[in-house]
């Protein structure tokens, strides 16, 4: 039976009278769209009071890049007012965000609607930018309504829980890497453990079980980012995107962002023969040769591997993450390197993805690791199910 998501679900007599009651303030973004393949922002202007929109990382249509600063205005598109909810994120994406919640912007409308594909991992920015509006919704006394979507990558949990000594806008709350949750749970949680106070409707999904991935809803698939054009994409990012702390590329700017691997320094032949030789559940990597058009080596010959998800229920990214790391610094120890702190006094890239210093200081095996985090994430998801809705 195909998932309904939010959206569809909007002309619910209870909530369709509340909304019709004030001027609306939408978060949205280009993965916002209907099941019938209508954009939020087009079926909410149709019956309410739609007054500004609030753009996140990679802008309301998804065509800027990681990091890129994302402008205010008018949308040319639907004539609404915009704002940013990114515009003043420092060069690292892993910095935090100064006044990123447009406070201003916000205190001029009656309710915040939040309608955005999340990609089920810690390190993507939408939850963020849920997490900050909701505090900048409790503060100001506004409501804030949840269009639910599907977790694409299932409601599995893996990976460790950020120390918050490493809270940033990839990572600003103390769920594991891969959290297993909804948007909507996501946001009970925050209410729930970070006490915000934050008045919060959620329109449920339909349909919706646990086990699923996003092909198996039935709900239209747009790339939620630029570097994300794919389901592989998306289930290789919780362990891939580790590789952004790094001096390796993880694929960005190509056709292939996470699902290829390398740096100018690999051997694509020797590489791949060692990646294979772990065993790795679910995966298998062929040698790979590509040029990026941008981010890490551009214009350069990257040499690495391929990635070849065959069995989903199987692979665990978070392994492959650490162990791609491990494997180049066993491989390559003169030329591997993790990215500089930005600054003085500020925190390693990797240390910010990954919610502590374990990959970075080399002291546990991956087989250590491993055992580690997945004992956190067991802790979570015992502790936090009282937040689940499906």
């Amino acid at each position: 039976m195909k998932t309904l998501v939010g959206i569809d679900r909007i002309k619910e007599e209870k909530i369709y009278k509340f909304l019709r009651s004030g001027r609306i303030g939408l978060i949205s973004a280009v993965s916002g769209i209907s099941s019938d393949y209508r954009f939020t922002v087009d079926i909410m202007k149709e019956s309410f009071n739609v007054t500004a929109l609030f753009a996140p990382e990679h802008g309301i249509w998804g065509a800027l890049g990681p990091g890129e600063k994302v402008d205010g205005g008018v949308d040319k598109y639907t004539g609404i007012p915009m704002h940013s909810l990114y515009k003043d994120l420092l060069e690292t994406p892993g910095k935090e965000a100064e006044g990123a919640d447009a406070s201003g912007a916000i205190g001029d409308v009656d309710i915040i609607v939040f309608d955005m594909q999340d990609v089920g991992s810690r390190y993507f920015t939408y939850a963020s930018t849920l997490f900050c509006a909701m505090k900048t919704c409790a503060s100001l006394g506004k409501p804030l309504v949840l269009l639910d979507r599907p977790n694409p990558i299932s409601g599995k949990v893996a990976g460790n829980c950020l120390d918050m000594k490493y809270s940033s806008y990839i990572g600003m709350t103390s769920v594991p890497i891969r959290h297993g949750m909804t948007l909507g749970e996501l946001a009970r949680f925050y209410n729930g453990e970070y006490n915000l106070g934050c008045e919060l409707h959620i329109v449920e999904l339909l349909n919706w079980h646990r086990d699923m991935y996003f092909e198996d809803t039935g709900v239209p698939f747009i790339k939620p980012s630029p570097n994300l054009p794919t389901m592989d994409s998306i289930v290789a990012y919780n362990g891939t995107c580790m590789l952004s702390g790094t001096n390796a590329s993880e694929g960005r700017g190509t056709t292939t962002p996470f699902t290829s691997v390398g740096a100018p320094y690999v051997d694509p032949i020797k590489f791949t023969n060692e990646l294979n030789c772990l065993g790795l559940d679910g995966v298998k990597f062929t040698p790979a040769l590509f040029i990026p058009k941008f981010s890490k080596y551009p214009d350069e010959l990257v040499c690495g591997a391929n990635l070849h998800i065959y069995d989903r229920n199987t692979f665990d990214p978070i392994r492959l993450g650490v162990s791609l790391i491990r494997t180049l610094q066993k491989m390559y120890p003169d030329d591997f390197a993790f990215r500089q702190p930005a600054k003085e006094g500020a925190h390693y890239h990797i240390d910010l993805s990954t919610g502590n210093t374990d990959v970075r200081d080399g002291i546990l095996s991956v087989d250590e690791i491993m055992d580690k985090w997945t004992a956190q994430a067991e802790k979570f998801e015992k502790d936090n199910a009282k937040y689940l809705l499906y």
